[in-house]
């Protein structure tokens, strides 16, 4: 009897290596294959999970080590598959090269919807399947449709429980139950995890900061903009709001956890930032867990944006965490179905937003009443937005929750950004009646149920949402007209940048050049070097006429992060298309 355990990150393993401890995975006469897959883009480069510190730990709970990219070489796991009439022959092929004795056989993996778990799943074709998930993204639904040859064979999801009470949606349009990894097992493996990597946390990390411990805050750098939800410079501008709100809080250290796959470069700025400040500050780079850091640092707060690590300092450890950017994610979110858009919207709803100094501000991660009552049908919700077919017994509950929160569009901006009248119309979910801005037709009151007239002309709700679709549209006319209704409510850099915009396609410079100038006015005392930047890019469509505007406003994000080469052009000449 065989298991294998598939698992393409240190977190992962340790997952399933908790499960086998707590006795989750049924009897210990298996014979337990830890099947290694380095899933990244470039795997020559990347340390492999069982030669990370900390690794002895988890692999002690296997009797073998198998490395995938070894068997398949020179091929990629995230690419290769074998074609479907020659998978029993890859079946022998390979249970000679693992060692995989006859017998029964069950595969465990992770990331069902996707290779190498789809290749894993066709090639031993003859396996029960148990599928894990590490993290947040479990909460949300299942990314893609699964032959009956691969979900009629799974006969459980484990996940770590992360938000209590709240059940993953992966998986159960099929039927298959999930439970949780018991917490104690996965606190006791993962404080062996820590003492085996404490050596090389004592050598790394500087003992007055060791010390400083409680008055340290540890910040979450995450995979944002290789992904395209941010650009290399909104991560850097993120990663340094959280640094001056960690500052405003009063920590006088701060660590930095990088994503092991983001670029290096993004935490460069930081560390300027930290030497003007005179903060005790460190980029703590070696390939060693997030969780080790909490338990061998006990920060006082941990900071991000919607990691994962967020959730396991809160749950796991206690640890007070916060967030910063998760609407904002949620807003550029592309596509609509994006996997991300669970985890950053489960963050939006229960940490708290340090941008915010009035309102959402309480941490709700263990509130179980507000998880049960408003989280999860609001999950479940969004979800079904995100998959409507394959999770149309989800409708009643996305009808119900969305005809209720009616009366609170204006209070949460996020409502109009999943339940946006796009997928209303499309899902035919109530909404709220609202002025909407009609192309070509003007000014229209309307409500989603109100549908006498043709689809074919899209409406726009007259929220910032609505306002950023026209601006992705082009549709100037409608920018202006619904852009002069919400300033008359509220003054926003969006709106006046956005507007600027339709200006200036329009030829109209001097009301460009007048919502610029008030978009400075009402900047004045950001430190952040990305507005800056904006006001500047959108001077410098002007031309000459812009020319003051954009090296003021290109001088002032210099000033606050000299090394962005943007801010350096910009001053320059700057011009869009100028060699």
């Amino acid at each position: 009897m065989t298991r294998i355990f598939a698992a393409s990150t240190l977190y992962g393993a340790m997952t399933v290596a908790a499960a086998i401890d707590a006795g989750q995975l049924g009897r210990d006469d298996r014979e337990r294959v830890l099947l290694v897959c380095n899933n990244v883009e470039i795997p020559e480069v990347a340390t492999p999970l069982h030669h990370m510190p900390g690794a002895a730990a988890v692999l002690a709970r296997f009797h073998r080590v198998v490395y995938w990219n070894d068997l398949i070489y020179p091929f990629h796991p995230a690419l290769w598959a074998p074609r479907d009439e020659d998978a029993p022959l890859w079946r022998t092929v390979m249970a000679e090269k693992m060692g995989i004795r006859p017998g029964p056989l069950e595969l465990v993996v992770e990331s069902i919807q996707v290779k190498p778990a789809q290749t894993l799943c066709k090639i031993f074709s003859d396996a029960t399947l148990a599928v894990y998930a590490d993290g947040v993204m479990s909460y949300g639904p299942t990314r893609n449709d699964l032959p009956r040859t691969i979900h009629g064979r799974i006969t459980q999801v484990l996940y770590l429980d992360l938000v209590p009470t709240l059940l993953p949606m992966l998986l159960t349009e099929y039927g298959i139950p999930s439970q949780p990894v018991h917490t104690a097992a996965v606190l006791k493996l993962m404080a062996e995890v820590t003492d085996e990597c404490r050596a090389i946390l004592d050598r790394v990390i500087p003992p007055r900061l060791a010390r400083n411990g409680p008055d340290t805050a540890v910040l979450l750098g995450q995979y944002l903009s290789p992904l395209g939800i941010l650009t290399e410079e909104e991560e850097e501008d993120l990663h340094l709001r959280m640094f001056r709100n960690a500052l405003r809080l009063g920590f006088t250290s701060v660590v930095f956890k990088p994503h092991p796959s983001a670029p290096s470069s993004l935490a460069d700025t930081l560390g300027l930032a930290a030497r003007e400040a005179g903060v005790a500050f460190l980029v703590l780079d070696v390939p060693v867990l997030a969780e080790t850091v909490f338990e061998y640092l006990a920060p006082r707060q941990v900071i991000g944006c919607f990691s994962t690590g967020l959730f396991t300092a809160r749950a796991l450890y206690g640890i007070p965490v916060a967030q910063i950017g998760a609407l904002e994610v949620i807003r550029r979110m592309r596509p609509y179905a994006n996997s991300n858009r669970i985890p950053a919207t489960l963050t939006h709803a229960l940490l708290p937003d340090l941008e915010v100094p009035t309102g959402h501000q309480a941490d709700r991660v263990l509130d179980v009443g507000h998880i049960r009552a408003e989280v999860t049908p609001y999950v479940q919700a969004v979800g079904y937005c995100m998959q409507p077919k394959r999770y149309a017994f989800l409708r009643p509950v996305a009808e119900e929750y969305v005809a209720a929160a009616v009366d609170q569009w204006e209070g949460r901006p996020e409502l109009s950004m999943h339940f946006n009248e796009r997928t209303r119309t499309r899902l035919d979910l109530p909404g709220p009646r609202t002025w909407k801005w009609r192309k070509g037709k003007g000014w229209t009151f309307r409500g989603s149920r109100d549908r006498n007239e043709p689809d074919d002309v899209p409406f726009t709700d007259i929220t910032l949402s609505g306002f950023a679709s026209l601006v992705e549209a082009k549709d100037d006319r409608g920018v202006l007209e619904v852009g002069a209704r919400l300033l008359a409510e509220h003054e926003n850099l969006d709106l006046l940048i956005g507007m600027a915009q339709a200006h200036i396609r329009r030829k109209e410079t001097d009301q460009a050049k007048r919502r610029l100038k008030r978009a400075v006015e009402i900047s004045a005392g950001s430190g952040r070097a990305l507005v800056w930047l904006r006001i500047s890019e959108t001077a410098a469509k002007l031309g000459k006429p812009g020319d003051e505007l954009r090296r003021q406003a290109a001088g002032k994000a210099l000033s606050l992060n000299p090394d962005s080469p943007a801010a350096r052009r910009l001053v320059k000449n700057g011009r869009p298309g100028r060699k």
